[in-house]
């Protein structure tokens, strides 16, 4: 226990004194001081002098501090036709990046397992990294995971049941491997290395093809059920919607998702890439009906949240990485009109820190949770 906790006050407040350490963990100086020597020795710590206010010359305060590139973990984000791959240190932080692309309609999920261990043994091959300086494999998939992380049960946008991901990788690679759903693993990489400072809880919201959600409690993420699951995304939001891909009609993630959006630019005759950005761009007064249409009906989905949840942030990630700021807040200022009133007042909506490296961080997020700071 204290070893874990001496990691996790290093990784979350940064480089301290022993001293500071023992008061913040409410243990004994004796006890902080065997657990940084093993460290020290393990060489995840290092310590060193630190001149300060009110410190006598001479003197400088020993801090202690992680040693973020002393071992590695891998974070992979699994999206609907592409996979990114990040080779991170033990702040979550990618220092060595892969991607590539398959065909989201037709491509068999034993097909991408192979080139994704394919693509990271290249990676780590390229940097210098054996499997041995690996701690582990995060993975963050699109859909329900089972109770023990390791399969993804169900990915809706790609056709795929009970994939082992797990196992292929343990069985390739050597390195030990969980699987966790990607927006709940973005949503904890967020708020562990997003510096949104206590927002507690963080709802952390991701559109691209679909809309996910996930939730951070106590700096724990909130697992619901027994997928632990949060489809957000398949909220009915429209009485005279059209249908979805779960069977329903009228879900949010039929309104708010880069297809529809890119479905309203084609009828514009405008490119559809970056969407939301070019779709606000536009002028159009069609364009313009299509951004009050997005936004009133998120701010549904998001209100409704909010009433159920009571975050204190609301975090919008993907599409909305490069949203300009008036159409973020318009997304707030809409969800306030539509939230309960006391909770209103206490949430706020912002764009993802992380942008792009968001299901990486994720992904090295759990990996770190399960083999590094446990």
């Amino acid at each position: 226990m204290p070893r874990r906790s001496v990691l996790r006050a290093l990784r979350d407040r940064g480089p301290q004194p022993r001293i500071e350490l023992a008061r913040r963990l409410n243990v004994s100086p004796t006890t902080v001081t065997k657990v940084v020597s093993r460290l020290l020795d393990e060489g995840v710590v290092t310590e060193s002098g630190v001149e300060g206010p009110g410190l006598r010359v001479g003197r400088p305060s020993m801090h202690v501090a992680l040693v973020p590139t002393a071992a590695h973990v891998v974070g992979v984000q699994v999206g609907v036709g592409t996979v990114h791959i990040g080779l991170c240190d033990l702040l979550g932080r990618p220092r060595h990046r892969a991607r590539f692309d398959f065909d989201a309609a037709g491509t068999e999920a034993t097909v991408v397992l192979g080139r994704l261990v394919a693509h990271l043994d290249a990676l780590m091959r390229e940097v210098g990294v054996t499997a041995d300086g690996v701690l582990g494999v995060g993975v963050a998939v699109p859909g329900a995971v089972d109770r023990h992380q390791r399969r993804n049960l169900l990915a809706l946008n790609l056709g795929w049941r009970d994939v082992g991901f797990s196992d292929h990788l343990e069985a390739t690679l050597g390195i030990p491997t969980i699987v966790d759903h990607n927006v709940r693993a973005m949503a904890l990489g967020e708020a562990r290395h997003g510096g949104h400072g206590d927002a507690d809880p963080l709802l952390y919201v991701y559109a691209r093809t679909g809309v996910g959600a996930g939730i951070v409690i106590d700096g724990a993420p909130f697992r619901s059920g027994a997928h632990g699951v949060s489809e957000l995304g398949h909220m009915r939001v429209s009485d005279n919607g059209r249908a979805c891909a779960c069977g329903a009609d009228g879900c949010l993630e039929t309104i708010v998702s880069e297809p529809r959006i890119a479905e309203r630019l084609a009828c514009l005759g405008s490119p559809a890439d970056a969407p939301l950005a070019r779709l606000v761009a536009h002028g159009d007064p069609r364009a313009i009906a299509a951004v009050d249409d997005i936004v009133e009906h998120l701010a549904i989905g998001l209100a409704f949240a909010v009433n159920l949840l009571n975050p204190r942030l609301i975090v919008l990630g993907g599409m909305f990485d490069d949203a300009p700021d008036p159409i973020i807040d318009r997304i707030e200022a809409a969800v306030h009109r539509k939230a309960f009133p006391v909770l209103r007042e206490a949430v706020r909506v912002g764009r993802s820190v992380l942008g792009g490296d968001s299901g990486i961080v994720g992904g090295a997020t759990i990996a770190l949770d399960r083999y590094f700071y446990t």
